[in-house]
């Protein structure tokens, strides 16, 4: 029996999610409102406010010119760089700012609720030219994060809500961008350039976070089920590469969360039921409007339905999540952001007739919390801005796996075999700033201090185990206890172990930007990391390059060092802190890009990337037995001594929603190969050599259609009435994703005990030959996805149907090997339906 340190939940519950969305798509659909006539239900108009800043100083920019794309409806900002349009019709819209001095920006897809105030905030840059009176633009394509030079790009929350494919979760959304793959259908984790998943920063308002999802585990970045609020998105920003000097850690990747302020004029809340599961905000101001408040709560509703019995589902869900946020002006110049997310899962797997889906465990209980706090204080200093952060997070994860049995009345039996809890917490105190430097030049610095605790106890039963193949005895392996005859018989006592790590890391950074001209600049920085359990210190020089050859051209490049501690787990592995002197992982990266704006609108990029890796674990244990064919040397120490290149080619093309059309289309070529001296030189288990991913969506309405508002009057309109498209907005878009296959290690099945026994049972060891010589099928998979916006009164209704994996192609993601030599493929995601409704009031 081999017991699970790392259980994904969601491989084992791929059926019950299924059921899930179906029903979630009977229940939405009963409450799916038909046309409203105007003069029944009025729309009341909406508001937008906003706010203009200098994107270095966060200083508010007087009398920008705001203005409404494709409309003669504007306004300029005030001496806060502060501005309204009151009176807009419920919908979706484009805002164009522009001043003098400044490079002019525009965002597209800006929505607007009835009864409701949408906020937006927009960071200019400023030009090396002053005096004329010029307005230079960037289009739909600014940059908010100058600490994001190269390979970024970044999405406003209604481009996160609608993404096809996505079901609302930021994290599958991204993966539509170049150089970005997905771990499986079943767990959201992103692979960037031929990197780990442990290897992807994300920052929530300054916040630094290893997993924002539910069913995650020790270890991992991803999880089937996000808990994160997408109502608290203000925009998102990711760097898949060459990020600046002030992101510290990791390797691979940046995912910025900015969250956006609740109302601070009036009151509002929102029902919503999906995939998620069902839950609500609401949000309003604090003492007049000196600050705002946003809270929700969200919860898992499959077991409200059909409870845990009965059902013939292997296990059902349980979920619930919490998030807020508060927003207060100490004075004018200096805001207090507090910010809390808390979750909590529990997944209880009951296969006594051994599925597959348990990986040969009949049950397994499985419970897991996390609670992510913090406070940022934000102060304005005329040439600058500092943060101060202050934050938290607490992840506890717990295990527990049973045998069934039968006694002799054929009653019902459990034993307890495996325990684990693992107790993890990061808490972070870091300060941020930046400023003007000389002429338009900035620099920026800062720091940051991370105590971490890291405590994990195991118990695994007693367990005799009897090998009867002869495998292990046609290696020359003769450590039995009959005198070299069959069986092999190796039994083994209760395993206890209870290891505890607290240690403190340490980062700090400078960085400085020149910019000579108007079309060039350099950023220059030094970054440090140290952790206190290895003595390690390390330094990692950065820079980056943009140069505008030619209006709406851009050229990068992009070259670094990076450094990222090994994961917790492997610190404290083993007895006596054997691997408490592990060396921090290195990346070298090398970046060079060119991009071309066709129209202000339209964005075409070509992008190149190369990555050297030293410094990964390999066990000492591996490498004698596969050496030497010592299989006697049994040892806990891990040693930084594999390597692995990664190099690869991205195509990106984006139009954004200018008018009625969006869509974008991403192609990405790699190899990424690892070296060791146990295996030799192999394809990573990240080897994805064809990425390519297609969006298109298109928003229209019918209300305004003469030929269908004739039909809907007719006798047989009853029929369209009843059908998801009779909204004041409806969004068609679609999806197709397809990936290379996964390299994967093959493994051999075989039996074990008396050989002719009625009932035996089967084992598996690994295929000889070098790791990852096999790889899974390609991936391919089509999305389609339908958003209907009701505007009646001050209320409005948001539905969204999905169809997953049109053509039903049967994408595997694993392997099941079942104790009676059964071998069967764990499918991704099949056909099924996915909805969602959203109640705005």
């Amino acid at each position: 029996m081999k017991y699970p340190v790392k259980i994904n939940a969601l491989e084992t519950t791929v059926k019950t999610l299924c059921n899930l969305f179906i029903i979630g798509i009977i229940t939405t659909s009963l409450f799916l409102p038909t046309t409203v006539p105007a003069e029944e239900a009025p729309e009341s108009n909406g508001t937008l406010n906003g706010q203009v800043l200098d994107k270095i100083t966060r200083e508010p920019i007087i009398g920008v010119n705001v203005l409404i794309v494709n409309s003669r409806q504007g306004t300029a900002t005030d001496l806060e760089g502060s501005f309204t349009l009151n009176q807009l019709s419920p919908g979706t819209y484009s805002l164009q700012v522009s001043a003098m001095g400044y490079l002019s920006a525009v965002a597209d897809e800006i929505t607007i609720q009835p009864n409701r105030t949408s906020t937006i905030e927009f960071l200019l840059e400023a030009t090396t030219i002053q005096a004329e009176s010029v307005t230079f633009t960037t289009g739909y394509f600014s940059n908010d994060s100058p600490d994001l030079p190269t390979s970024a790009r970044s999405l406003r929350y209604e481009e996160v809500r609608r993404a096809p494919g996505a079901v609302e979760d930021v994290q599958r959304v991204i993966q539509a961008l170049p150089g970005v793959a997905g771990e499986s259908d079943q767990n959201n984790e992103i692979v960037v350039r031929g990197g780990d998943p442990s290897e992807n920063l994300i920052i929530m308002d300054g916040i630094e976070i290893e997993n924002i999802n539910h069913f995650g585990y020790v270890g991992s970045t991803g999880g089937p089920i996000s808990a994160l609020n997408n109502e608290f998105l203000q925009d998102v920003t990711f760097a898949s590469g060459g990020f600046s000097a002030r992101y510290g850690d990791k390797l691979s990747s940046v995912l910025e969360l900015n969250l956006r302020e609740g109302s601070r004029t009036h009151f509002s809340g929102a029902a919503d039921l999906g995939m998620a599961g069902i839950g609500g905000n609401l949000e309003g101001p604090i003492q007049g409007g000196r600050g705002s408040y946003i809270i929700a709560a969200r919860k898992s509703y499959l077991d409200l339905i059909v409870g845990g019995g009965g059902t013939g589902l292997t296990s059902v869900p349980y979920y619930w999540n919490t998030q807020a946020k508060i927003d207060y002006d100490l004075t004018p110049r200096h805001l207090l952001t507090i910010n809390t997310l808390t979750a909590n899962d529990e997944i209880h797997i009951d296969d006594e007739e051994g599925s597959g889906y348990s990986r040969g465990a009949e049950k397994v209980d499985t419970e897991s919390d996390r609670i992510i706090a913090g406070a940022r204080l934000r102060s304005l200093w005329g040439v600058g801005y500092s943060d101060l952060i202050l934050a938290g997070v607490s992840s506890n994860y717990f295990y527990d796996v049973f045998e069934i049995d039968r006694d002799a009345s054929d009653r019902r039996t459990e034993r307890r075999v495996f325990r684990q809890t693992v107790d993890e917490d990061t808490w972070q105190a870091s300060f941020h700033w930046q400023g003007r430097g000389l002429g338009r030049d900035d620099w920026s610095a800062g720091a940051i201090w991370k105590p971490v605790t890291f405590d994990q106890t195991t118990w695994i039963e007693s367990d005799t185990t009897v090998f009867n193949d002869g495998y292990l005895e046609s290696l020359g392996i003769g450590y039995t206890n009959n005198n070299g005859a069959l069986p092999d018989t190796f039994a083994y006592g209760d395993y206890i172990n209870n290891d505890k790590l607290s240690s403190n890391k340490y980062g700090a950074y400078l960085q400085y930007r020149w910019r000579p001209t108007s079309n060039f600049s350099i950023l220059t920085g030094l970054r440090y990391d140290g952790f206190e359990l290895s003595n390690e210190h390390t330094f990692a020089p950065r820079v980056s390059m943009i140069y505008s050859p030619a209006p709406r051209w851009n050229i990068t490049a992009a070259w670094g060092i990076y450094r990222q501690a090994q994961p917790l787990y492997q610190y404290e592995w083993g007895l006596d802190g054997i691997n408490n002197d592990l060396k921090h992982i290195r990346a070298d990266q090398y970046i060079l890009g060119a991009s071309f704006e066709p129209r202000s609108s339209t964005r075409l990029s070509m992008e190149g990337y190369y990555k050297d890796y030293s410094g990964l674990l390999v066990s000492e244990e591996d490498i004698v037995r596969e050496t030497t064919g010592n299989y006697y040397f049994d040892s806990d120490k891990m040693l930084a001594e594999r390597t692995r290149y990664a190099w690869g080619v991205e195509f990106f093309a984006q139009q954004r929603m200018a008018t009625n059309w969006y869509g974008t289309f991403s192609y990405s070529y790699g190899k990424s190969e690892s070296d060791d001296p146990a295996w030799g030189t192999y394809a990573s288990s990240y080897d994805f050599r064809h990425v390519m991913t297609g969006v298109i969506g298109y928003k229209t309405t019918l209300l305004t259609n003469r030929w269908y508002m004739k039909q809907l009057s007719s006798p047989w309109g009853w029929f369209l009435k009843v059908l998801p498209i009779n909204g004041n907005e409806l969004m068609l878009s679609s999806r197709f994703r397809y990936i290379s296959g996964k390299p994967h290690t093959a493994r051999i099945w075989y039996s074990e005990g008396n050989p002719a026994s009625p009932d035996p049972i089967y084992e598996s060891h690994w295929a000889d030959g070098p790791r990852n010589q096999a790889n899974y099928s390609d991936y391919a998979r089509w999305d389609l996805r339908l958003d209907n916006k009701h505007f009646f009164g001050k209320r409005s209704l948001t539905f969204y149907l999905e169809v997953q994996n049109v053509l039903n192609r049967g994408n595997v993601a694993d392997y099941s090997y079942a104790d009676d030599g059964e071998i069967d493929p764990i499918y991704q995601f099949r056909f099924f339906f996915v909805g969602g409704i959203r109640f705005e009031f």
